[in-house]
């Protein structure tokens, strides 16, 4: 109540047990950096300083040394099955990230998650860049190949106005490339994707070099094309061999891909999926599979946050792990789709007659 209650009579007081308009705040820890963690840090300086405050804040073990909730098994299952970020905020209420040379504002990078739907396919009218990072390790708990699909909304001049991931796939990484190339093919097919932004950088080769031979789906038995790069001299198997593949080596563009992928993120042209709580309805896998989007783009977050900006000594940044064991698969892939959308689709078009005015210059 924002007027206290008293007592009755003449000396009528204001009752002590009443909460009297204090204001009593719930939170699940999150990311260093966001408006949440702020206001944490003030309570807590406010503690320090006898203003009244009171900060409180315990982990998992509490509640299961009293019995309450889930049992210590039951949760260290859980443990085994998340992401450490993850477990470490929603179960041992640590905040997570990084907020000295953040790679963006964690509060920014959470204002663009806007995006409602995901997408499985091609609308019909869009144009969709796909950004693949590139990985293979017999070692399945290692880094993953990850895809980002990103589709673009231009103006009718041809100017960007947004870029909207709809979908983040993973391929394991315990697949050969032939494999790992059946599927992104499948990805380019079910989008009807303009350009496939590869990561040929170590081991990336090996998949560009299966995505310039023919390729037959084991599972329908289409043919699902072969390709051909549009910045290289790398002769595909077929002479008509769709153009459609941008060869990056990430290291010669890394300090323009990390630039672009802030800038996409401050002037907010870049959207995400939004935040939804995943329950179990009872529709198990296809209810697994239908939230994957959803899924994936909160560990994007979470790689996202563990990055820090590193400023070399020429001058150009490059980034690096907070935790080390912790991947940033997500991240790249859609950095690399965005570098390309940034360098090659953000352009203005001019038509012939827009130029005719100036014919009647004198210079």
């Amino acid at each position: 109540m924002n007027v206290p209650r008293r007592t009755i009579g003449r000396e009528a007081a204001v009752n002590p047990e009443e909460l009297n308009g204090q204001i009593c705040f719930f939170t699940t820890s999150g990311f260093r950096g966001s408006s949440e963690h702020a206001r944490n840090l003030r309570l807590i300086d406010s503690m320090i300083e006898c203003r009244g405050a009171l900060v409180l804040g315990s982990d998992w073990q509490l509640a299961e040394m009293f019995g309450r909730g889930e049992t210590k098994s039951q949760i260290l299952e859980k443990k085994a099955k998340l992401s450490p970020i993850n477990f470490a905020q929603n179960y041992c209420s640590q905040w997570t990230g990084n907020t000295e040379s953040q790679l963006v504002d964690i509060n920014k990078l959470m204002e663009i998650r806007t995006l409602t739907k995901p997408e499985y396919k091609s609308d019909g009218k869009s144009e969709y860049i796909i950004g693949v990072d590139v990985a293979r390790s017999e070692n399945t708990n290692n880094n993953q190949t990850s895809l980002s699909i990103v589709k673009l909304t231009k103006t009718n001049r041809g100017k960007l106005k947004e870029a909207s991931l709809v979908n983040v796939i993973n391929v394991s990484n315990s697949l050969n490339f032939t494999a790992q190339a059946i599927e992104v093919k499948r990805a380019k097919e079910l989008y009807k994707a303009k350009i496939l932004v590869v990561d040929s950088n170590g081991l990336g080769v090996g998949l560009v070099d299966k995505l310039l031979e023919e390729t037959i789906d084991p599972s329908t038995g289409i043919n699902l094309g072969c390709y051909n790069t549009i910045n290289t001299d790398q002769q595909p198997e077929s002479d008509n061999a769709e153009r459609i593949v941008f060869d990056l080596k990430p290291q010669s563009a890394n300090h323009d891909v990390i630039i672009t992928f802030m800038d996409m993120v401050e002037g907010k042209k870049l959207r995400l999926l939004e935040k939804k709580i995943i329950t179990d309805d009872g529709t198990g896998k296809n209810a697994y599979i239908q939230n994957l989007p959803y899924i994936n783009t909160d560990f994007l977050i979470e790689e996202v946050a563990n990055l820090k900006l590193k400023q070399l000594g020429t001058g150009k940044y490059t980034v690096s792990k907070v935790i080390g064991k912790y991947d940033k698969d997500r991240y790249s892939s859609l950095a690399y789709a965005l570098w390309y959308i940034k360098n090659f689709e953000d352009n203005i078009y001019v038509e012939e007659n827009e130029d005719a005015i100036f014919d009647f210059l004198i210079v």
